[in-house]
């Protein structure tokens, strides 16, 4: 009897589920950018909002809710009515690095349901032109010889600009974070700072007009935005490859149809030409995941850096 009345509960939720995906969207909807505004993170969220409101003729805001390197924003969503409504624009830091720096209750890969990856921001390794290096493994070597004579900044301790550099140099250079990538930029290109891995959108101006030399992207193929720069595979140091990928979640008691289907529009947004074709010309690459395959990426992703993180001596906070 008791199994009977589970199992009828059970089917109760799903029947719900489904009912509820059916009339989705039923209301406006939020996309929330866990970051300040500017950047890929940006581009990709009000990318989505424009068309998919346009789409399903809802109203569709993009918010910036910034704060603990994007875990507020994250979190936020996460405690949301789980009705598909309230998104959030994940970067892999929330799910793979946050959880190893910060004490907290909330557990982006527990509370949050991944409804897809949508992209992959194309990184790169760049130094001041005053730093005699020309190469990878010249950076390494100088940074050997001269410790704590250089620096690198980042956007935080736990960043991917800042285990990007420093899974390459290790403590031979000093780390020094800033409230924000646009922060540190004048220092680097003033030569205060002489080391950076960070988006190429970013920084390919700044290589066009000279002021900063281009060592490698940080990915496993050339970026194609700058192909005759080669990855950080091509210069020998296969360990140190750092990327960005960009996920879409909800809060995890998101009905599994509401899931779906919003995977599915994600799924029929970026495989438009002309949203390949303009994301491409900001160094971002459409790169798509389902759930199932993003959330156990995540994961292998959340293991490996906690392993890193362990190696640089870096603990939470």
């Amino acid at each position: 009897m008791q199994r009977r009345m589970i199992l009828d509960a059970t089917g109760a939720t799903l029947l719900a589920g489904a009912a509820r995906a059916q009339d989705f969207p039923s209301q406006p909807l939020r996309i929330v950018i866990p970051f300040t505004p500017g950047g890929s993170n940006d581009v990709l969220a009000r990318l989505i909002a424009e068309r998919l409101g346009a789409r399903w003729q809802k109203p569709f805001v993009a918010e910036n809710r910034p704060g603990a390197a994007g875990s507020i924003g994250a979190e936020a969503v996460a405690r949301a009515a789980p009705d598909g409504h309230t998104w959030v624009l994940a970067p892999n830091q929330i799910f793979c690095t946050n959880p190893h720096l910060m004490r907290s209750q909330f557990d982006p890969l527990r509370d949050l349901a991944i409804a897809a990856r949508v992209a992959r921001v194309q990184t790169l390794l760049v130094v001041h032109p005053d730093l005699p290096a020309r190469n990878v493994r010249e950076f390494v070597a100088l940074a050997q010889e001269r410790k704590g004579a250089f620096s690198y900044p980042s956007s935080g301790v736990g960043s991917f600009q800042h285990l990007g550099v420093a899974g390459l140099v290790g403590e031979d250079m000093v780390h020094v974070p800033y409230s924000g990538a646009g922060a540190l930029l004048p220092d680097l290109l003033a030569g205060r700072v002489h080391a950076f891995c960070g988006a190429l959108n970013s920084l390919l101006p700044h290589v066009r007009a000279g002021t900063l030399r281009p060592l490698a992207a940080m990915t496993p193929m050339r970026a194609s935005l700058l192909p005759e720069v080669p990855s950080i595979v091509e210069a020998g140091f296969p360990d140190a490859v750092t990327e960005i990928w960009a996920s879409v979640a909800l809060p995890a008691a998101t009905p599994r149809p509401i899931i779906e289907q919003v995977h599915q529009a994600l799924i029929a947004l970026f495989s438009e030409a002309d949203v390949i074709s303009r994301l491409a010309g900001q160094g971002i690459e459409v790169a798509l995941q389902s759930p199932e395959a993003i959330t156990a990426t995540a994961r292998a992703e959340f293991a490996a850096t906690g392993a890193l993180l362990r190696r640089l001596g870096i603990r939470p906070s």
